[in-house]
Formats: structure tokens, sequence, C-alpha cells
């Protein structure tokens, strides 16, 4: 009996200690603010501030301020910018302001930040659920990381939904195709290649690749064949031919398609070659 008091009191111990260092920790963190970091921190918490008070028009104001911010520091990210790490302790305020707002544009408009600060809160999918409820602005305006993130979440989320889920997986899909276009203009043509063959729809890499890309974008495909199974590798093989046809690189798409044993697909590229093109390997 005397041990399990013993026991109690150790771990009630322990845990006011953890508590106490985080509290250190923490004033530790203020401390080492600059000046700079503490008056955006200020900022920003005055704008949540403001958005808890009860008149709403003060709102989309409050919004457009904290927008301002987000992106002028998610274009680029080699470290979690500062907005996102300052505003991560209010995350559950802002889901609770998102549903109390009464005008649908601008609980948008809230959406859309809560899915920006949904990268800071790992065990979760919010940045796609909030997306999905949002504005559906320009997905590239916040920056590439975010981009990247949305685009694993498309990922999880498709590998979790049934094809009886037809909703879903046709929202996923729209926006696979704002996801790819920006990978494509950004030289990320393995990153659009590999979202769009989570989502089981790498025929509609042919929209988004041109002449400055299918190159990569096949070199990509090709390299991956040994590494995936049947009927994947065929998929991709397929996939490669197309774009070779599509750009008038008849070797190439010759070569995959004899890799495919498909005579009557090397048939078509034969015929459908300029008399005076040469193939040859």
């Amino acid at each position: 009996m005397a041990d399990t008091k013993n026991s109690e009191i150790k771990k009630d111990d322990n845990a006011d200690t953890k508590d106490a260092d985080k509290k250190k920790g923490d004033a530790k963190t203020e401390q080492d603010l600059s000046e700079e970091d503490r008056l955006l921190q200020d900022e920003l918490n005055m704008l949540v501030e403001r958005l808890t008070e009860p008149n709403q028009r003060l709102y989309p104001a409050a919004l457009e301020s904290l927008r301002t911010l987000i992106r002028a520091s998610t274009t680029s990210m080699t470290s979690v910018p500062k907005p996102l790490k300052f505003l991560r302790q209010h995350y559950e305020t802002f889901k609770t302001i998102y549903e109390k707002i009464a005008d649908k544009e601008t609980q948008k408009f809230c959406a859309d930040i809560i899915s920006v600060l949904g990268m800071t809160m790992s065990d979760s999918r919010d940045s796609l659920k909030y997306r999905l409820l949002g504005s559906r602005e320009e997905i590239g305006s916040w920056g590439h990381e975010y981009v990247r993130h949305l685009a694993g979440q498309v990922a999880q989320e498709w590998q979790d939904t049934t094809e009886t889920d037809v909703d879903m997986r046709n929202k996923l899909i729209s926006l696979a195709k704002q996801i790819v276009p920006y990978h494509m203009n950004h030289n990320a043509e393995a990153e659009a290649s590999d979202l769009l063959m989570e989502i089981e729809r790498l025929d509609l890499l042919k929209d988004y690749v041109d002449e400055s890309a299918y190159s990569r974008a096949c070199l990509y495909l090709t390299s991956c064949v040994p590494y995936v199974p049947d009927p994947e590798n065929t998929v991709l093989l397929k996939c490669a031919v197309e774009l070779y046809r599509k750009f008038n690189q008849y070797t190439q798409a010759l070569r995959f398609a004899m890799a495919l044993n498909d005579m009557s697909l090397i048939e078509e590229i034969f015929t459908e070659c300029p008399d005076r093109q040469v193939i040859f390997f």
C-alpha cells in the first residue's frame, strides 16, 4: 500500500516537473524572440483576438491581414514560417471561429487560412478538409510547400476511400488537376507523376506536359517501371509511349511499344511516322 502511494507521489512529482520545464521552455522562447518577431507575434495575436469578437464585420479585414502575413512567409520554406509557428497555438480557436461565421464567403476565407495552418498539424488531414471547404483560390499562392503537403494528403485520402465514394474521389481528382499544373510549371514532373499514379489517373498527365517537360516526365516514368508490379508497370509504359507519340518522338515510342510486346501499337507507330523520318535505334 505504501509502495502504491509512493508511486503515485512520484508520478505527480514527475508531472509537476514536466509542467515546470514546459513553462521554463516557453519563457525562454519568449526571451529569445527578437524585437521584430515579438511585434509580429503581437500583431498576429491581435488579429486572432479580433476574430473572436462578436462583430463579424471585422472578420474579412482581419483575415486579409492574416493572409498577407502568411503568404509573405510561405513563398519559400526552409523552416516553419514564423506566422505559422506563432499561430499554431490558436489552431483550435480558428476552427471554432469557422463554425460560427455566418457569411459564407467569409467562412470560406477562414477555411483557406485553416488549410494552410493545417501544415503544422501532422496528425490530421485538415489541410485537405478545409481546402475543399475554402474559396478554391489559386493553389500556388500559398507556396510550394503547401502544394506538396496537400498532394500528400490527397494521395492518403484516395487510399482510404472506396470506389463507391464517387463524390469524394471526384473532389480529389479535381484538386489533383490544380496541383499537377503547378508542379509541371515548377519543374516537378516527378511529383506530378507520383500524385497521378497514387490516384490511378496517370492518363491525365498528357494534358499538362509540354514540349519542354515531356522528356523528363517520360524518363521518370520509364525509370519507375522496374519498381512497380503488374499492371502498374504497363500503365507507366503506355503513358510514356503516348507522350512520345504526342511530341513526334517515334523512335522512343517504338522502343517502349516493343517492351510492351504490343504488335498493334507497334504497327500504329510505324504507320503514323512520316516517311521522311527514319526510325532507328
